[in-house]
């Protein structure tokens, strides 16, 4: 794929957010900024009543995801402001009205509750993860890793200094061992490595990009599709300088 170039639509979304003063970017936020840089994100609306997550849940279609959309709240899942594979209209109802309360006990509304999000849910994935940190000599460094346990047990990563080209990305991949799942094992078909490059590719200039105002970037995770069907970040955060 060809570098990808900031424009001046992401660059005023990079000096919007840049105002936020080294908090963390809500979930919403964070895959606009992904979006800026023609990151795939997931299908999602942010809503704020019942009845609104019911028609976005319709509209995207069941099962769906609900999560609050909050900043400076990163466990989300052990607050109780995540819904997962909600099948029907009841369901999403219900998981509103949990999270709401959920967020109300856990002053997820001190944190900045912008609402909650009714997401598509994505299955037969593989999940990776993503990020881009900084260090004070060397400068943006993207990492990428296979998800779940194996990256908290094994520390399986790769490093490279931002930006990459596609051989870069490429040795990351191979360096990684969870990452063989996905040339397909025990009947998967293969992943959608194509798109994961470009996918790295493009983070990586969007880390080099903004140097000096964004001070972290996490996707995890990034779902990887059956190949031809592409990637989705399913959950960010962005973190800028204060």
């Amino acid at each position: 794929p060809a570098t990808p170039a900031i424009g001046t639509e992401q660059q005023s979304a990079a000096d919007r957010l840049a105002e936020t003063g080294g908090l963390a970017l809500s979930e919403h936020q964070s895959k606009g900024l992904l979006a800026e840089w023609g990151v795939p994100i997931t299908r999602e609306t942010l809503v704020q009543n019942a009845d609104d997550a019911a028609a976005a849940a319709n509209e995207i279609g069941h099962p769906v995801v609900l999560k609050a959309d909050v900043t400076n709240l990163p466990h989300k899942t052990d607050a109780g402001l995540v819904k997962l594979g909600l099948r029907d209209e009841a369901a999403v109802r219900s998981a509103f009205e949990e999270i709401m309360a959920n967020a109300a006990a856990a002053d997820a509304v001190g944190n900045g509750i912008n609402g909650v999000l009714v997401q598509e849910m994505v299955v037969d994935a593989m999940e990776i993860i993503v990020g881009v940190s900084y260090d004070s000599q060397l400068g943006a460094t993207i990492l990428f890793g296979s998800g779940g346990v194996m990256v908290e047990v094994y520390n399986d990563v790769a490093l490279r200094l931002c930006p990459i080209d596609e051989n870069d990305a490429l040795e990351m991949i191979a360096n990684v061992k969870g990452a063989r799942l996905l040339e397909g094992f025990r009947g998967q078909p293969p992943a959608d490595v194509t798109a994961l490059v470009d996918t790295l590719v493009r983070v990586s200039h969007l880390g080099a990009q903004l140097d000096g105002s964004l001070a972290e970037l996490d996707i995890n995770p990034l779902m990887v599709l059956p190949a031809g069907q592409g990637v989705k970040a399913a959950d960010a955060v962005a973190i800028f300088r204060s």
